[in-house]
């Protein structure tokens, strides 16, 4: 029987290993086609941004240039603005150009032949070029215009014969094109696209959030992880919203942009959990007829263990009090005897009887003694708390308490408690007339030794018990006898 029980366990077993391998495939082969979607999606967005922006330099290369031509400054407005500003049409998304002196004033401007003269000398974008003079293409932080438009200096230094300080062109560009860029990507809601500058602010992040434009995320640990080399790949938990995602970066060519795409591993094993679902069930329906025998196997091992537990307990306890039978008490004296005798330990036995009980039985019938008895053992039961003390019942009305490792002190002990546990019982019984009889207790304790038996134990017990019914009952008598059996006939 229990060979075919593991045999089944080990077909289940066996059916859940190779479901759970197809499983691990799967599921590395889910994430391996999503890093290659991202690579993607992230060569795409790079792509795309390069090339704008190679043509919003152009156009700021041209305004350069146009403004090193003699006499530009003499000519009329008009012609001034055709000669700067031809070029600014071609950059899609792209706001106004202009140029700003060295004080950072607006002095031209390609929406207006007359410009209001704006200060950006606060922006940080005439602010690189002012305090460095290589810092080449720059590209800000957003800010929010006038019409509620954000958007973003694409800018480059002006510099005199001597090198020195005299302007910067810049050429806004309006974070729509990137919101419109990104929403071409069916993104996950869970997931997230971002275009950063190298210094960690957020120029846009799909699904779009207004709240996260310019958003300083440099201290963050993802962003921290990107800024570690140029192009690469990991997992981690997103510092803003907690969700654990696979991150692909890249920098966008020479600029001071980095794009990520942060697929959320939800959404990436998404199939994966539905594959496991269809499979599980398919596993669940192969085990089905190995489970259901195994289960019937188990079943049919538990019914006859209790079989035999309920056989064994029928054998060996009392049917009345529950407390073990003669047989089994028998059993347990003369194994503990032995262990006591091995271990140089005391024994000690309570012999417990009911005072006038077959008066009590005449008085109110064998039922009403039945019931009392049944009492008296629980009181005897829960006296006795060890896990190796044995109660049983040794004939009739007398009951017995076997207490291993138990001098006369301790054994007097638990016999006061199972007196004072009756003469609680008694009291809650309010004086009826057939309130539960009293008990008369017989303590005794041996040392076993060479000559000894276990019947010399008994013996003493019976004499204590002896003892207290002739004191007058419902007391307790310890006596600790040494004699032999020679001895005590030849007395």
């Amino acid at each position: 029987m229990k060979r075919l029980i593991a045999l089944g366990m080990a077909i289940t077993l066996g059916f859940s290993s190779i479901c759970a391998l197809v499983l691990l495939e799967s599921r590395n082969r889910d994430r391996d086609q999503a890093r290659k979607a991202a690579v993607n999606i992230v060569a795409t967005i790079s792509s795309d941004v390069a090339r704008n922006f190679e043509l919003y330099g152009l156009s700021l290369e041209s305004v350069v240039d146009g403004l090193n031509l003699p006499g530009l400054m003499d000519l009329s407005p008009k012609v001034r603005q055709m000669i700067l500003f031809d070029r600014a049409a071609s950059a899609k998304d792209m706001g106004s150009i202009f140029t700003l002196n060295k004080s950072g004033i607006v002095i031209l401007d390609s929406r207006t032949e007359t410009p209001r003269g704006d200060n950006f000398a606060s922006r940080d974008f005439f602010k690189v070029h002012q305090g460095t003079a290589s810092a080449g293409v720059f590209v800000s932080t957003p800010w929010r215009m006038a019409d509620g438009q954000y958007v973003i200096a694409i800018s480059r230094r002006l510099s005199d014969a001597n090198g020195d300080f005299i302007g910067v062109v810049a050429g806004t560009l309006r974070l729509d094109y990137f919101k419109k860029l990104f929403q071409r990507l069916e993104i996950d809601p869970t997931s997230s696209l971002v275009l950063a500058r190298e210094d960690g602010s957020i120029i846009m992040r799909a699904p779009y959030k207004a709240e996260l434009v310019g958003r300083d995320v440099s201290g963050t640990a993802v962003f921290k992880r990107i800024s570690e080399s140029p192009e690469g790949m990991f997992e981690m938990t997103a510092g803003l919203d907690g969700v654990k995602r696979m991150y692909v970066y890249q920098r966008i060519g020479e600029l001071p942009l980095i794009v990520s795409f942060g697929q959320s591993l939800d959404a990436i094993h998404a199939n994966w959990w539905h594959e496991v679902k269809i499979i599980g069930l398919l596993m669940l329906g192969l085990c089905a007829t190995n489970v259901a025998l195994i289960a019937f196997l188990a079943r049919a091992l538990k019914r006859r263990a209790k079989a035999e537990y309920d056989y064994a307990v029928m054998a060996t306890i009392d049917s009345l009090t529950g407390l073990c039978n003669r047989r089994r008490f028998d059993e347990a004296i003369d194994l503990e005897w032995r262990r006591a005798q091995r271990g140089k330990h005391p024994i000690s036995l309570l012999m417990v009887d009911a005072d006038h009980f077959k008066n009590f039985n005449d008085q109110f019938g064998h039922q009403a003694g039945d019931v009392a008895l049944k009492a008296l053992a629980d009181c005897i039961a829960a006296g006795a708390r060890r896990a190796s003390d044995l109660c049983g019942r040794f004939g009739g009305e007398e009951l017995a308490v076997l207490l291993p490792e138990t001098t006369v002190a301790e054994a007097m002990v638990v016999a006061e408690t199972i007196q004072a546990r009756v003469a609680s019982l008694r009291t809650l019984q309010n004086g009826r007339p057939d309130s539960t009889p009293t008990l008369s207790i017989g303590v005794a304790c041996l040392m076993p030794r060479t000559g000894l038996e276990p019947r010399d134990l008994i013996r003493a017990a019976d004499d204590a018990l002896y003892q207290a019914k002739a004191a007058g009952r419902d007391c307790c008598v310890a006596v600790a006898p040494q004699r032999t059996e020679t001895e005590y006939l030849a007395a």
